[in-house]
């Protein structure tokens, strides 16, 4: 083989090297930006205390931990008034949340979901007010009684409109008894959804919109 035949081969091998390279760099970048948000400390916490969160869930997203509470403990049939003994089965879960680093900083989410049960009130003309009110009365307690930054907590209803379980079997039929009775158990519910907050409004670039 010639010394130029060998020069060419060189620089095509060294092109293919960089490649190779370059597809592992963008496939260990994808894999990281990725990884789910640490939930881990707030799960061990959740399986020390089983007994007490048994009824709790823990489910994670890219950005969030999401913790499902049974409404059951929580209000009564179409209130938003909190039962009594509520609070003391709340706020070890969340004093022990204000204490773990992962968290300190996160933006806190109340949702509150009903079933699909009509709502009809002069207090809760629907289950959007309904849903809304619950939301709003754990942020309040939240605020006013665990000291929780005020800041970082927002309220959301979604009235029955986000079920976790659907109404129908799996053949598309609609439940009924004692099923129907249990979805509906299912869904009715809060969920406190912990996010890492996004970039400060200083480092956003402005689409549409403002004044300048």
């Amino acid at each position: 083989m010639s010394q130029s035949a060998s020069s060419e081969g060189g620089w095509i091998t060294t092109f293919a090297d960089l490649m190779t390279l370059l597809f592992c760099f963008f496939v260990l970048l994808t894999t990281l930006s990725t990884q789910p948000k640490n939930c881990s400390d707030l799960e061990l916490y959740l399986k020390n205390y089983k007994k007490k969160f048994a009824k709790y869930e823990l489910r994670s997203t890219k950005l969030s931990c999401i913790i499902s509470l049974p409404q059951d403990f929580l209000f009564r049939s179409g209130d938003a008034v909190l039962k009594k003994g509520a609070f003391k089965e709340l706020s070890p879960l969340f004093f022990k949340i204000l204490e773990i680093p992962e968290h300190k900083s996160d933006l806190l989410t109340v949702e509150g979901h009903t079933d699909n049960v009509p709502m009809r009130s002069k207090k809760f003309p629907s289950n959007w007010e309904l849903s809304s009110a619950r939301a709003t009365t754990i942020a309040d307690m939240l605020i006013k009684r665990i000291k929780y930054p005020e800041k970082s907590i927002s309220i959301a209803g979604y009235a029955d409109t986000r079920p976790k379980t659907d109404y129908t079997d799996v053949n598309g039929a609609p439940l009924a008894g004692s099923e129907l009775k249990k979805a509906r158990n299912i869904n009715r519910r809060v969920e406190i959804i912990l996010t890492t907050p996004p970039k400060s409004l200083e480092e956003s670039t402005l689409l549409f919109g403002g004044n300048n």
